[in-house]
């Protein structure tokens, strides 16, 4: 299964529909910013997206993994975007610390409800390129970046060595789910 982000600066824009499981998220951090996240699309390369009316760019990825079951209600998204160095050894290494301890040790903080994996496949409309790969790690609420647990699960000595040694940029953002 693939997922598509369209993001786009006009919050009120029509949220785009018709491509697999549809959310709109908003940026805590400019709300005037808007992502749709469009999950279990089958097949992301053949889709033709939906004109829209503003600006935006549109990023395709496939699936590594899922941790946890689906929200069932109102939640917060973490989004953290890493961008590996440019070889095979930097690449498993940042993969391996994500599936046997960084996601594992999260699943365990209250609060946590679920993280996602992708690849970054294809984009458009983008002036940088977007890093390789985005977790989405979806929370009760935005509290749990103060939760003791999540501290412990995110600054481990593997945790270090892989930022320090495999890690080229990365970015951290939390959006907010609309109905």
């Amino acid at each position: 299964m693939s997922l598509i982000v369209i993001k786009g600066k006009d919050a009120s824009a029509p949220k785009t529909t018709g491509i697999g499981e549809a959310a709109r998220y908003t940026s805590s951090a400019d709300p005037t910013t808007f992502y749709d996240f469009h999950h279990n699309v089958e097949d992301a390369k053949s889709i033709s997206l939906p004109s829209l009316s503003t600006p935006h760019e549109s990023r395709y990825y496939t699936h590594i993994s899922t941790v946890g079951p689906a929200p069932s209600g109102a939640h917060v998204l973490f989004v953290v975007s890493v961008e590996p160095k440019d070889t095979d050894k930097a690449r498993d290494e940042v993969n391996r610390w994500y599936e046997e301890e960084h996601i594992p040790l999260l699943s365990k903080v209250p609060g946590f409800i679920r993280a996602r994996r992708y690849k970054l496949e294809n984009f458009h409309g983008v002036t940088d390129k977007p890093y390789g790969y985005i977790t989405l790690y979806e929370a009760e609420s935005p509290a749990l970046v103060k939760e003791q647990g999540l501290i412990d699960a995110t600054l481990t000595p593997w945790y270090k060595k892989v930022y320090a040694d495999f890690i080229v940029e990365s970015t951290k953002e939390l959006w907010i789910l609309q109905g």
